[in-house]
């Protein structure tokens, strides 16, 4: 088991790496442009200095889901659709193509507001781009999605903190992974550097 502390955590986007990150989506049938890497830095208990590369963790939101009339694959596409249209519309560019959600999941849980004595479904938004949730939040509250307005939860967590919540991560506290990937060490010259 190798374990980290958590000392700071960032992230950045990247291209897909082969066995590491997912390079196809399945619900999009598409190939992934760009995907999220989170990095957490910090030491192992022996004192070696790390820099942790976290694939495979994207940002997410919930959603009421309310396609009970139509089938629930179709209409998660449809949404996922009219999201990515939604935005490229904002970005100014509402000729592209560009996909912004990795994948639309159905899941059932309480709604946070008022009493709910029963679960409901929620649909689980990913998108590839943490720094789009708050524009996707936007959007789908003001009515730009499927020309209704939607009740995003959880959209007010940022990113690095919705993976701690999640993982149960806190800082100064060890992060153990059952597997990791080291990168391998390449000799140029008279210099050791570490890719």
């Amino acid at each position: 088991m190798f374990a980290v502390r958590v000392v700071t955590a960032d992230y950045y986007l990247a291209s897909p790496v082969k066995d590491l990150d997912v390079c196809y989506s399945e619900f999009r049938e598409s190939n992934v442009k760009t995907v999220p890497v989170v990095r957490i830095f910090g030491a192992t208990p022996a004192g070696q200095k790390t820099c942790l590369h976290l694939h495979g963790i994207f940002p997410y939101i919930y959603v009421p889901y309310d396609g009970y009339t139509q089938q629930p694959e179709r209409y998660m596409r449809l949404v996922a659709f009219s999201i990515d249209r939604a935005l490229n519309v904002t970005m100014g560019n509402p000729a592209s193509s560009a996909q912004h959600i990795f994948k639309v999941a159905l899941v059932s849980g309480k709604p946070f507001y008022g009493y709910h004595a029963k679960e409901k479904l929620f649909m689980k938004i990913y998108l590839y781009n943490p720094q789009m949730v708050k524009r996707v939040c936007d959007l789908l509250q003001s009515g730009a999605v499927m020309n209704k307005s939607y009740q995003p939860y959880e959209g007010h967590i940022p990113f690095l903190l919705q993976l701690f919540i999640d993982y149960n991560l806190y800082g100064m506290n060890l992060l153990n992974l059952a597997a990791v990937k080291f990168r391998r060490k390449r000799k140029m010259g008279m210099e050791l550097i570490i890719t």
